[in-house]
């Protein structure tokens, strides 16, 4: 058949080489001679070198010698079938560290680190070998998509596991998240915690073509020094693919003026916790993924088993990792339509899945909500009869806890903070009113009253949300009290502009 054919063929080439008295020996589809050989290399690797530049130039495939006398009829002819000038697209699983690849406009590139289960990819210049970056100095995330490969390196196994199951994302006014981040504190210095760190990035501000730059600002000098030290072997730095995938999904979030995404911040595992993973596909996912500081969602989570809800993983998630408990009314499909609505992003999604097939669940925290610190867990609910409660029948509503309510409403301003017993006063509808007097003072942020006290007469402050009342003024919109782990000294952080100081803003 065709096997011999091609043997004879060969046989009949090399015996009439050596009766024409020709040095070099027959090479199979040398298509023609070198002109001027290269000094101090074989002529046959030459050949090579010389037909893979050319393909290289043409934008064909590299060169690669076949041997016709392996390949059977049907695979013969599928070669010859094969279509010019086009490359093979390239997998992420095969976009291995040592992979060679061309980029761009023909440039030449090893992979430096893979992230294949989120397709980016970090490459070197094949001979500075230094991470290829933009103009701003950020390191340039490839995707498999934009690369071609040239040299795969060996194929490892890929995991099947080692992702969480469920995220979920929160979105809330400034007022919200400053009580959430006093609540969570600093990130530690020296240990790693899930998340490390928060941050509230205006919605605003979350475009994901500056969203690096924005998270960038806000991650704490501490997490960065950890997360190095995390893993000396790997150049760590910030990505933020996660929760710029998430902002893709819920584009409308973007139109938000007063509303923050609250995000979460992870750096990698150390070598001793990649050790101490008994599942092999963990171990996999800890070493080769979750090896950087990358910025995601508020929280993750994973099922307990195979029987427990998404739902419930997701409320344990953002229990265990933020301290935050939601109420199940927030949680509810039609509560979250109606504010969605309300905002006027009726298009954001209540989930959706991630590029890792991670179900994330998408929160709206509606700005009238009560958020108190309660035993150590920032509790948010709704406002009793907020418009985007479902109505209740008449049978359902108890007169005196209604009643009861209001009461507590009318009356909390009434009280001075540490005072046992609840003077008579003005209501605070009263006292709203009567805050022109208070004109030349600074502005309180939204909710907050001042109070003039009955029997001394000094100013005291009072929140109708919180229903809490303090002699100290509460800092003005978006700005954090922090006290520094490691100095005892306490600062304001501003998480709408991200800067600190050590001077009490007013």
């Amino acid at each position: 058949g065709i096997s011999s054919m091609a043997k004879k063929k060969k046989r009949a080439m090399r015996e009439d080489a050596k009766e024409e008295g020709e040095d070099e020996e027959y090479m199979e589809f040398e298509l023609e001679p070198p002109s001027e050989p290269e000094e101090d290399v074989p002529e046959k690797k030459r050949t090579r070198k010389a037909k893979r530049e050319e393909a290289e130039d043409e934008g064909e495939e590299e060169y690669v010698e076949l041997d016709l006398s392996t390949l059977t009829e049907p695979q013969i002819q599928q070669e010859q079938e094969k279509p010019k000038n086009t490359r093979r697209k390239v997998t992420p699983d095969e976009l291995e560290p040592g992979a060679v690849v061309v980029y761009g406009d023909g440039f030449r590139g090893v992979v430096h680190d893979a992230f294949e289960a989120i397709d980016n990819f970090w490459l070197a210049d094949e001979e500075t070998n230094e991470l290829i970056k933009d103009e701003q100095g950020e390191i340039v995330a490839f995707t498999s998509e934009e690369l071609q490969l040239v040299a795969p390196p060996p194929k490892l196994e890929q995991a099947s596991g080692g992702k969480p199951d469920v995220g979920v994302l929160v979105l809330g006014t400034s007022t919200q998240m400053v009580q959430v981040l006093e609540h969570f504190g600093e990130p530690d210095p020296v240990k790693r915690t899930e998340p490390q760190e928060l941050l509230a990035i205006p919605c605003n501000l979350c475009d994901p073509k500056t969203l690096l730059r924005n998270a960038r600002d806000g991650i704490n000098p501490t997490t960065s020094k950890l997360a190095q030290e995390q893993r000396p072997d790997l150049h760590v730095a910030l990505r933020v693919f996660h929760l710029k995938e998430a902002i893709k999904k819920c584009s409308s979030m973007v139109s938000l003026e007063k509303y923050f995404c609250l995000a979460g911040v992870a750096i990698p595992f150390s070598e001793a916790e990649i050790e101490e993973c008994d599942n092999k596909d963990e171990k996999r996912w800890r070493k080769t993924v979750a090896n950087q500081i990358d910025v995601g969602v508020t929280a993750y989570g994973r099922k307990e088993s195979e029987v427990s809800e998404f739902l419930e993983t997701a409320q344990q998630a953002l229990g265990q990792s933020c301290g935050m408990c939601l109420s199940d009314k927030l949680w509810d499909k039609l509560v979250q339509t109606k504010i969605r609505e309300s905002l006027g992003i009726p298009d954001l999604p209540l989930f959706f899945s991630d590029a890792a097939g991670v179900r994330i669940y998408v929160v709206v925290i509606p700005e009238d909500a009560r958020v108190a610190n309660d035993d150590g867990i920032i509790n948010c609910s709704e406002r009793p009869g907020a418009s985007y409660l479902p109505a209740k029948s008449a049978q359902e509503v108890d007169p005196s806890v209604a009643k009861q309510n209001e009461n507590v409403a009318k009356t909390a301003a009434e009280k001075e903070p540490d005072e046992e017993t609840q003077p008579k006063g003005k209501t605070v509808a009263e006292w709203e009113k009567e805050q022109n007097k208070f004109a030349d003072q600074p502005k309180l942020p939204p909710g907050w009253l001042r109070i003039s006290s009955k029997s001394t007469g000094q100013i005291y402050y009072f929140n109708k949300d919180t229903q809490e009342t303090t002699f100290d003024a509460p800092l003005p919109e978006g700005w954090v009290q922090q006290v520094s782990k490691s100095t005892g000294k306490t600062y304001y952080f501003n998480v709408s502009t991200q800067k600190s100081t050590f001077t009490r803003p007013s």
